[in-house]
């Protein structure tokens, strides 16, 4: 998967008004998705996050009502640039090697930032009802435009991401960083010839 700025650590310095805007917005995204992948979501304070970002805490507040609303946007911001990358994956190869080639995009982006995948695969179920409302969206959204070639049948596919995830989740928990040796594995599951 070619670098993207999905998961970048650093942003280059803005060349205008509305990018310095933009980056601030983006840094205090990713600093909130780091952060709550070190720390978990409940420890993970404003304070932590305009610091890591490197802006004001009037900066944050131009930008998000509260911590849980920068956290709702840095999950749907960054898991959508992910899903668009997804897509344009699966778009450009062969028919039979659709389903690895979007796995291994997959596993690679979460490999380049283990913190963020921490934070959006495992810590957004302690973020709350809305956290948890936007996961589902992101796991339809994933079903129906990045696996929709593995079965006709919506909550098949949803079954599919579920697990994917799941398995993602407990190397996670087992403390691995690099998720590419699931592959194989994840590949023939996705495979199977779902109804």
């Amino acid at each position: 998967m070619p670098k993207t700025a999905l998961l970048e650590r650093r942003v280059h310095k803005p060349k205008s008004r509305e990018e310095a805007r933009t980056t601030q917005a983006d840094r205090l995204r990713l600093a909130m998705a780091q952060l709550v992948g070190k720390n978990g979501y409940g420890a993970t304070s404003i304070a932590q996050v305009i610091e890591r970002a490197g802006v004001s805490r009037k900066t944050f507040y131009a930008f998000f009502a509260d911590k849980q609303a920068c956290f709702l946007e840095a999950y749907a911001h960054l898991t959508g640039l992910l899903i668009d990358a997804l897509i344009a994956i699966g778009a450009r190869a062969a028919r039979d090697g659709r389903t690895e080639a979007q796995l291994a995009a997959y596993l690679e982006a979460l490999s380049r930032d283990p913190l963020v995948a921490r934070a959006f695969i495992v810590e957004v179920l302690s973020a709350g009802p809305e956290a948890l409302a936007a996961r589902e969206a992101v796991n339809r959204r994933f079903a129906d435009l990045v696996f929709d070639h593995t079965s006709s049948d919506a909550l098949v596919r949803k079954a599919i991401i579920g697990g994917v995830n799941d398995v993602v989740a407990g190397a996670i928990l087992s403390g691995a960083t690099d998720f590419a040796p699931l592959l194989p594995k994840l590949t023939r599951f996705v495979s199977c010839r779902w109804r």
